[in-house]
């Protein structure tokens, strides 16, 4: 065993030498080129030679002078269009104003008038006639009979009997313009005395008092359980004497 390790290391031990030598050679090689190259000595110094010079400035050589600039043309300026005068205007021709119409001074509203109801009349019993006698040389048939009179009917006045009826009021408008006019109406009265179903016959002028008459009528009162239809009255009005009834 110990003679096997020996022969082993005589045998790998020579050309571990040489192999590290030639390593070793070149890397000593390798230093000394790299260290030459680097490094130069300096050479022996040539002879400087120096030259005088004058720097004074030269004269600088004069500019040449500017060629004149031309003078720009003179542009002729535009003459001023003449406009034509504007043609007179026409003179306004006065327009005459229509003279003032003098209006009339409002007179007084007069104050409206009671209408004082009239007694209501009662009828007057007529006499009756004397009946002729007959005279002594007429004779009298036995089967004639006595002719006897009828009585004369009084006259009394059909439909309700009116208990207020108050005037209807006088338009401003027709008042202002000083109109005045005359309204025909019919209407009935029921069990309670109202007025209902007013028309208008006619009226002069029309839509100037018929809504004013409606208005008023609406509040007249009759006597009660006695209706009446168809009853026609008239209303007139007037400046000076406001409304009245016919």
């Amino acid at each position: 065993m110990p003679q096997k390790t020996f022969f082993l290391t005589r045998r790998y031990s020579w050309p571990m030498l040489v192999s590290v030598g030639f390593h070793g050679s070149l890397i000593a090689g390798l230093l000394f080129a790299s260290f030459n190259t680097s490094v130069k000595l300096p050479s022996t110094p040539q002879p400087i030679q120096v030259m005088m010079v004058n720097t004074a400035p030269e004269e600088a050589a004069p500019a040449p002078a500017a060629a004149p600039q031309p003078e720009p043309e003179k542009v002729p300026e535009p003459e001023p269009e003449v406009q034509p005068e504007p043609p007179p205007l026409p003179k306004p021709v006065p327009v005459p104003l229509p003279e003032p119409k003098p209006q009339p001074k409002p007179k007084p509203k007069p104050k409206p008038v009671k209408k004082v109801e009239q007694p209501k009349e009662t009828p007057r019993e007529t006499a009756p006639q004397p009946t002729a006698t007959p005279s002594t040389s007429q004779t009298v048939s036995r089967n004639a009979a006595p002719v006897s009179q009828a009585p004369v009917a009084s006259a009394q006045p059909s439909g309700p009997r009116p208990l207020s009826r108050a005037q209807p009021e006088y338009p401003a408008r027709a008042f202002a313009l000083r109109i005045e006019g005359r309204v025909k109406v019919q209407f009935d009265v029921d069990e309670s005395g109202r007025v209902d179903n007013v028309r208008v016959l006619s009226a002069e002028p029309k839509n100037m008092f018929e809504r004013d008459i409606k208005q008023a009528m609406r509040k007249w009162r009759y006597e009660e359980s006695k209706p009446g239809k168809d009853l026609v009255v008239t209303i007139i009005f007037r400046i000076n004497g406001g409304a009245a009834m016919e």
